[in-house]
């Protein structure tokens, strides 16, 4: 063996170390060298499959062909690719639940691998004991589901198909529905839940009212998951009784008992309502007349019946929009809604003629005072009763002195013995001049519109004229001694009666302007008839009686 073969196996070994083929070319050609020389290319070869194999391991091509049987080398690496084929069938077996599995060749791995079954497998024990637990349950919840009046569908939230009801809900919905079932109005709730979509996480409370069988229905509906969908489970329970009960309850709540229209609370809750709204309306205040004597003389049913007529009249003479409510013992109200004053008090003053008409055993009236409200300003709602009852109060105290004087005429100031002057025509005149100032009166606290108004207030203007004239010229004729001062008087007077009238058109009937025609005009008036007038007769009966005047 020479140096050139030394180096020639040098070579080679270090192409064996380095994982490279050895070629041809490196062969020696020396016989002492043969079996030596075939022993290192038997050992290249051997590597060089090994680890070819390895690189196949390495990538997890366990299917790879593994090296020759020739190869003695690639026996503990046969042997470590055959675990790893049993261990990768094994972990197959763990993925579809085989948890008897185990692995004792390969250490620490083996000890992670069988903690990690053994682990799977309490898992699996668990879901299979919870999985059984909720179908028990689901069962159980479909029973009670099925044993509830309520009806209960559940659909899919991407298609709204139903995919479970309750035996109540089949009964109404899903079972040989006939062609007129199906248009009883249950459809059109039907085709609603299975189109409803949640606009947000929230659970969602509903109503839905069927017109054509008049029940009402309240929905819940939850957002759930159910046998692996999500969907939307929806309770729905028909309401209809408790709605009317409700109604009932609040209906008592808001109603009169004895005459059946809407009470005190109904009527200032509207009344703080339409104010609110800035709405244009009439409120009237109305007063029964003469309850108590009813009451008296006629007993309580008397007067029952006399109040349920007034309710039964006030119904028929308003409409549908109107409110009429009964506010206290003898008082009422009507809610006149987008009405003006003129016509809230012709309806009122027909209420009272019919009043009057259908007395029988005792005379039926009301008094009223109306109010119109534009929407504008700030008023409150106790404002605007206040305005309305003082109102009513002016025309039932005209109406009680009416029914204190001897000639039932309708006056504040009744005509008394002690304002005759014993003069026919003279008294005549006083009780047409009375009657107009109360007529002036009435007109005000019933707020009568102006034009009608202005043509009593200009009346009363001539006829206090024609009454001075006709009284001046008496005395001129009967030469009374006092004519000048009793002239000045009548000139008194009428000025003050300009000054009213003017104030009226120009003011309307305010409280305060009513309250001075009240006090100023007639009591000045009465006062002025008992005093220089009657002096004023008896001299001219005086001056008849010597027969001067023929």
């Amino acid at each position: 063996m020479n140096r050139e073969d030394i180096d020639r196996l040098v070579e080679q070994i270090r192409y064996i170390i380095l994982n490279k083929p050895i070629s041809d070319d490196l062969k020696s050609e020396s016989e002492e060298l043969a079996d030596l020389q075939e022993a290192v290319f038997y050992l290249s070869n051997c590597l060089a499959e090994a680890n070819e194999f390895l690189k196949h391991l390495r990538n997890g091509e366990l299917e790879a062909k593994p090296p020759s049987r020739h190869n003695f080398l690639a026996g503990n690496l046969k042997e470590l690719h055959s675990a790893l084929k049993h261990l990768t069938w094994q972990a197959d077996r763990v993925a579809h639940g085989d948890y008897s599995q185990s692995v004792n060749f390969l250490g620490e791995f083996s000890r992670s691998f069988n903690e990690m079954i053994r682990q799977l497998a309490e898992r699996e024990a668990q879901l299979k004991e919870q999985s059984t637990m909720l179908t028990e349950t689901a069962g159980l919840m479909k029973s009670i589901m099925n044993g509830l009046k309520e009806w209960i569908i559940v659909t899919t939230q991407d298609s709204g198909e139903i995919i479970y009801t309750n035996r109540s809900a089949q009964q109404f919905f899903l079972r040989n529905q006939s062609a007129e079932e199906k248009c009883s109005g249950f459809q059109d709730l039907l085709d609603y839940i299975t189109h409803y979509k949640q606009s947000n996480s929230e659970n969602c409370v509903f109503e839905y009212k069927c017109d054509v069988r008049k029940k009402t229905f309240r929905i819940h509906s939850y957002a759930i998951r159910w046998s692996e969908k999500m969907a939307y489970v929806h309770f729905i329970t028909d309401v209809t009784s408790e709605k009317e009960y409700r109604e009932q309850i609040e209906g008592l709540a808001y109603m009169d008992e004895l005459t059946g229209l809407y009470n005190r609370r109904f009527c200032l809750e509207n009344l703080e309502r339409l104010i609110g709204a800035g709405a244009e309306f009439t409120f009237c205040m109305v007063d029964i007349d003469g309850l108590k004597y009813a009451n008296d003389h006629f007993g309580h049913a008397a007067g029952d019946k006399y109040l349920c007529t007034v309710a039964q009249e006030m119904l028929r003479t308003s409409r549908a929009t109107d409110l009429v409510c009964r506010i206290g013992g003898d008082e009422f109200a009507v809610l006149f809604s987008d009405c003006k004053a003129p016509v809230a008090l012709r309806k009122m003053e027909e209420l009272d003629r019919n009043l009057m008409a259908a007395s029988e055993e005792f005379p039926m009236s009301i008094s009223y005072g109306v109010v119109h409200v534009t929407g504008e300003g700030n008023i409150s709602p106790q404002l605007v009763m206040q305005q309305a009852d003082a109102k009513m109060y002016i025309l039932k105290n005209i109406k009680k002195a009416a029914r204190a004087s001897e000639n039932g005429l309708i006056m504040a100031f009744a005509w008394t013995r002690e304002m005759e002057t014993g003069n026919a025509q003279i008294d005549a005149e006083h009780k047409e001049l009375i009657q107009a100032c109360n007529n002036l009166l009435a007109a005000c606290a019933a707020g009568t519109r102006k034009e009608k108004l202005s043509q009593t207030v200009d009346f009363l203007k001539q006829y206090t004229q024609t009454h001075f004239r006709h009284e001046e010229q008496l005395q001129m004729e009967s030469h009374y001694p006092d004519y000048e001062n009793h002239k000045k008087y009548h000139e008194a007077l009428m000025s003050m009666v300009d000054d009213l009238s003017n104030r009226l058109k120009i003011e309307g009937p305010t409280l305060q302007l009513m309250g001075e025609i009240n006090k100023q005009l007639g009591i000045w008036l009465i006062n002025h008839i008992k005093t220089e007038d009657t002096k004023v007769a008896r001299h001219i009966q005086d001056w008849e009686g010597r027969g001067d005047g023929h």
